[in-house]
């Protein structure tokens, strides 16, 4: 069983700048190590509120500190969970994807590398199994599943071969999805060829995509004026979603930055048309070339930063 090493942590809660007694939110508590960093950054006035779907790994992870709030739940229900406050939080940190402790364990079916069950639940009060989603869904939104969350070149072909082998109660466990999936995609020395696929049926499978949308309009709530929220993605598709969310809501800033031209006509109009800005782009942050090498998982990683204004 591989150890989970936390992905940029000391460059995601220095990017928080913890106030000794302020209110923080680990929308991703995973394996605690992120949380555990903060803590060590607050007095006995500071909060954190944990938050993670995965029962198991937050209970196998628990910290035993008064600070902690523990939260079993998705964070897209952030609003709910804090009885529609708002400006209440001087930080939120989202550290996306699954840990290595969800990833390498056989049972949970998450990864190619080895044999467990097509499950892929993060929540496993979920009832619908991996298994479940490839024997009903057809072959046409499942090519699209494929295309979309895994931006898979044979998405097509694979899902053909899926929807065959599981009609003839060949496809019950990863290895057989695995299997199924290198036949038709070639062998990459730098990536496993199913390594798309298992990722876009896991994000479609656990609505990872719905949920990071309805989590970063959340944030923009909760947080006080001044606090940050700091997100580390794994893929291009958060990062865009991401990218774009900050994008969003802080036009006028990034304007101001570029110095273009602008006239008191055409601030006044901007102002007019975008009266809910509220975001100030901190920057983005990628892991050093120890970290990769200490830490394959992190390679892909990228941090952005921003401030609620």
């Amino acid at each position: 069983m591989i150890s989970h090493i936390p992905v940029l942590l000391e460059e995601s809660i220095n990017s928080l700048n913890i106030k000794k007694n302020g209110t923080y939110i680990d929308a991703t508590y995973g394996c605690g190590g992120h949380t555990k960093l903060i803590l060590s950054r607050l007095n006995n006035q500071g909060k954190i509120y944990a938050i993670d779907r995965d029962l198991k790994t937050l209970l196998k992870h628990k910290i035993l500190d008064k600070r902690i709030i523990y939260i079993n739940n998705n964070f897209s229900k952030l609003q709910n969970l804090f009885k529609n406050k708002t400006d209440i939080i001087d930080g939120i940190l989202f550290d996306l994807g699954i840990s290595s402790f969800q990833l390498n364990n056989p049972k949970r079916g998450f990864s190619y590398m080895f044999n467990g069950p097509l499950d892929m639940r993060i929540n496993q009060n979920e009832k619908i199994t991996a298994h479940d989603l490839l024997k009903h869904i057809n072959v046409k939104k499942l090519s699209k599943i494929l295309k979309i969350y895994g931006e898979e070149k044979y998405h097509k072909k694979i899902a053909y071969n899926i929807k065959k082998y599981i009609f003839n109660n060949k496809l019950n466990n990863t290895r057989d999805l695995s299997y199924v999936i290198s036949i038709v995609n070639k062998k990459n020395k730098f990536k496993h060829p199913a390594k798309r696929s298992f990722q876009a049926i896991r994000i479609f499978l656990n609505k990872e995509i719905e949920e990071l949308k309805k989590g970063l309009n959340i944030s923009l709530k909760l947080l006080k004026i001044g606090g940050i929220i700091s997100i580390i993605s794994f893929h291009s598709i958060e990062d865009r979603i991401i990218k774009k969310f900050m994008k969003k809501h802080s036009s006028y800033q990034n304007q101001i930055n570029n110095k273009l031209p602008l006239t008191k006509k055409q601030i006044d109009n901007f102002y007019t048309k975008n009266k809910k800005l509220t975001l100030k782009i901190i920057g983005r942050i990628f892991p050093n070339k120890n970290e990769i090498l200490k830490n394959s998982r992190s390679r892909s990683a990228i941090l952005r930063i921003a401030q609620k204004i």
